[in-house]
């Protein structure tokens, strides 16, 4: 009896292995084929093209962020601005142009969705329902609710926040100058840029910079655990059910500060957080909280108060608003996840920007030169007195036209991410040289800004520090004005266009504004050795290679796309 049944199993098993393969080499057989004549490296039946990236891999630094990558792919197979790539199973298949009439075509002309693996990759950050990934309906939604919000007039009413926090900001770096101190300088950026977009979305002081928080403290571990690509990282195809519940648990964490601002006992069972808040902290950042004290509040532009605005005219007309005594559980996780969101994307673009704008014009001194001249001829000489100026006068910041140009510059070399969309059967680009329809069906289609902001196609000598290029009415000897060239996408494009580029450009307009003349900065990364066991989470390997584009502080995926290893620094006090 015993031998029957462990015959049948054995059958059984045998039928459920032969079905899987079977099903495997289908699956293979369709997705190889579907790439027959299109664009592309060396193609192999067996691993696509994941063995002809491996190539072009292999000759570039191992952490680089995955969208540096492709400028090197493309010009190793002499590969034509739209190409495939065919990286399953890996990852889905690949569109990569870096041609703006192609990106066109499916980010302005037909505004395609988002690719499913824009919200997998906001999960931990968003979840159902945020802005940056939502479609239809819902995107529409959220959108204009928080319009206001990122209104060029109410980011302007903002900047004697930000001076505050750029005061606090100014004082660590003087601390720093005077110790003569090693440090990343991408935290300290971090922790200013939070702080800043905090007051902004949560009309909250997080005071990160001051002490440790319990929110940007998860929020940066919730970065370190963030996948970067099976097809770029292997290892990610084991590790997966740890990242899914630590990244599980560091998010409920998030929601719960957002949702009700409840602090724990200030244990943390999984030791993921530097340190926890103090328990005994009083706060009203939560949207509960928000909610019961909105009558005594007045009008407001904070963005929590703006989606507690968009619920009470979703329920205007179920009856009278004054029984409305508590939110819906679904519009109160749409609301925490918006949130969660800004708070991701708000500060991740301007600390990368302002790190990178410290690195290349110490690296190009007659640009630091003349932006620091520009400072003072709006500011005049007293350098201490800028804030003040900046907060009883911020239009003074529309002056700042260099500045403005350095900033977009920094953002070509340097973009922070790039939109990504999924294409449909029926729907093709074209080949702008001949016409040549191209298919979408099952791709993610990928404009990627590193390729469009690189290539010499759009911008003589596209990886030289020049922002002349961006003057507007100037002329620049590359003929490449930022006013006429459409392959400056550091925001992307189109109707899906990102709702805080102004907050970015504002803000980071004042940081160097109030900073610049005061400090210098030198980038360290010969002494990395010096910071391991930091706690930064950064890789802190410094051997093989270890510059890209000419550049020691080449983009690396650290959650999103962050200068290598933190950037490095010591600061000096100028005379």
């Amino acid at each position: 009896m015993w031998q029957f049944t462990a015959t049948r199993l054995s059958w059984a098993l045998s039928i459920i292995l032969i079905s899987l393969i079977a099903r495997f080499l289908q699956r293979l057989h369709f997705q190889r084929s579907k790439f027959k004549g299109l664009p592309g490296p060396p193609h192999s039946y067996l691993w696509g093209h994941l063995r002809a990236m491996d190539i072009v891999l292999r000759k570039q630094p191992k952490n680089a962020a995955p969208q540096t990558l492709f400028n090197f792919i493309q010009e190793e197979y002499d590969l034509p601005d739209t190409f495939y790539l065919d990286v399953w199973p890996a990852g889905d298949p690949i569109m990569i142009t870096f041609d703006t009439a192609v990106m066109h075509e499916f980010t302005v002309a037909h505004s395609l969705p988002k690719h499913p693996a824009v919200d997998k990759f906001l999960q931990n950050f968003g979840g159902p329902g945020n802005l940056a990934s939502s479609e239809g309906a819902v995107w529409k939604k959220w959108r204009n609710a928080f319009n206001p919000g990122f209104s060029a007039s109410h980011i302007m009413s903002l900047v004697p926040l930000m001076v505050d926090e750029c005061d606090i900001f100014s004082d660590i770096l003087n601390k720093h100058a005077k110790n003569n101190d090693l440090f990343r300088l991408e935290r300290a950026a971090t922790s200013l840029t939070v702080d800043i977009i905090g007051r902004v979305v949560l009309d909250h002081e997080l005071g990160s910079q001051k002490a440790p928080n319990e929110l940007v403290n998860t929020f940066m571990t919730q970065v370190k655990w963030q996948e970067r690509g099976a097809q770029f990282n292997p290892i990610e195809l084991i590790d997966w059910p740890l990242r899914y519940v630590v990244q599980g648990h560091l998010n409920r964490k998030m929601d719960r500060y957002i949702g009700k601002c409840e602090h724990t006992d200030g244990f943390d069972p999984w030791k993921m957080s530097e340190t926890l808040a103090d328990p005994t902290t009083h706060c009203l950042t939560g949207i509960d909280e928000r909610f019961a004290s909105r009558e005594g509040r007045g009008k407001s532009k904070a963005i929590i108060d703006l989606a507690l605005e968009a619920y009470l005219k979703e329920v205007k007309g179920t009856g009278d608003l004054s029984k409305v005594t508590g939110i819906d559980a679904e519009f109160r996780t749409a609301a925490v996840n918006n949130m969660k969101t800004f708070l991701f994307a708000g500060h991740d673009t301007t600390s990368s920007t302002i790190c990178y704008a410290y690195y290349y014009l110490a690296k190009n001194p007659e640009m630091l030169a003349r932006i620091r001249k520009e400072h003072d001829d709006v500011f005049g000489p007293d350098r201490s007195t800028a804030g003040t100026q900046i907060r009883e006068s911020g239009h003074l910041l529309n002056k700042l036209e260099y500045t403005l140009a350095v900033t977009r510059e920094v953002l070509r070399m340097q973009p922070p991410a790039s939109t990504i969309r999924v294409g449909s059967k029926g729907f093709f680009v074209h080949d702008p040289k001949t016409g040549e329809p191209l298919p979408t069906d099952g791709m993610m289609l990928w404009p990627v800004d590193v390729g469009l902001h690189r290539s010499t196609k759009y911008w003589p000598d596209p990886h030289v520090f020049r922002p002349e290029r961006h003057l507007h009415g100037g002329k620049d000897d590359s003929s490449a004005n930022f006013t006429t060239n459409n392959a400056w996408v550091a925001f992307s494009k189109g109707p899906r266009n990102c709702i805080g580029q102004e907050l970015a450009i504002i803000e980071t307009k004042v940081i160097l504004a109030m900073t610049l003349r005061s400090f210098d900065f030198h980038a360290a990364f010969g002494e990395l050795d010096e910071l391991k066991g930091d706690g930064s989470g950064y890789p802190g390997d410094s051997t093989g290679i270890q510059e890209q584009f000419g550049d020691e502080a080449y983009q690396i995926q650290f959650g999103t796309a962050k200068p290598r290893e933190g950037l490095p620094v010591r600061v000096t006090l100028r005379a």
